[in-house]
């Protein structure tokens, strides 16, 4: 996979993850693809392709599904 369609791929992706969280629906689906990508992402700073902030935004919507399932595992949420 050419670094443009990676790229891509990882943004659409993070994407998908995000407008879940903001329904907090599948969050078990989100947590198996966010940890997927984090390591693809891992792969592709291995190959040097430059990811700008895409590390940090799928570490950040890992922490707060994570976080979300804990919650509503706990019953505080919903």
């Amino acid at each position: 996979m050419d670094q443009e369609k990676l790229i891509a791929k990882i943004t659409e992706d993070l994407n998908v993850c995000e407008e879940y969280l903001k329904r907090e629906a599948r969050l078990d689906f989100v947590l198996r693809i966010l940890e997927d990508l984090i390591d693809l992402i891992e792969l592709a700073k291995k190959e040097n392709i430059p990811l700008g902030d895409l590390e940090e935004k799928a570490r950040l919507l890992y922490h707060r599904a994570s976080t979300l399932v804990t919650l509503i595992e706990q019953g505080v949420k919903k």
